[in-house]
């Protein structure tokens, strides 16, 4: 039994650790500088050899979710007709359920969705995520790029 309570807390320090490492190099975010608000913010791009695929009629959703393959979204902002670069802004205004924050670890990823039905993504969906996945909101340098077509 100590050993198991020894190796959680070794687990637990090392977990603090490596955030207070990530805070000192600036790889995490926390608040807007400007607003003190959560916020992410930044722009989706789409991969030049995918970019003849975009249809006037597609709808670019930009979606937060929990880490870990939780389904249902945390927030999202829909965004008709994008012309790319398509920049976007993720606030508390925009979260699923009221009474929710922007805050915590999440996963920001983008898809350009051929229906433009909000749900999982269709086969010819074109699909991108956030390269430091998961991170946390507070910054407005985020980019995504849309480079792969849901098969």
């Amino acid at each position: 039994m100590a050993k198991m309570e020894m190796r959680t807390l070794g687990f637990a320090g090392s977990i603090i650790g490596f955030a207070a490492l990530a805070a000192w190099f600036g790889l995490v975010h926390s608040c807007d500088p400007q607003s003190g608000e959560p916020v992410i913010a930044g722009r989706v791009l789409i991969a030049p050899e995918l970019a003849n695929q975009v249809r006037p009629t597609d709808v670019l959703f930009v979606i937060v979710r929990r880490p870990g393959g939780t389904p249902r979204p945390v927030a999202a902002k829909r965004i008709d007709n994008p012309t790319f670069p398509a920049s976007f802004e993720i606030t508390n205004a925009d979260v699923m359920v009221q009474g929710s924050e922007l805050r915590g670890m999440v996963d920001v990823v983008a898809r350009l969705d051929r229906d433009g039905q909000a749900g999982p993504a269709q086969p010819g969906d074109i699909e991108g995520r956030y390269a430091r996945n998961p991170t946390l909101p507070g910054g407005r340098d985020f980019e995504v790029i849309l480079d792969t077509v849901k098969q």
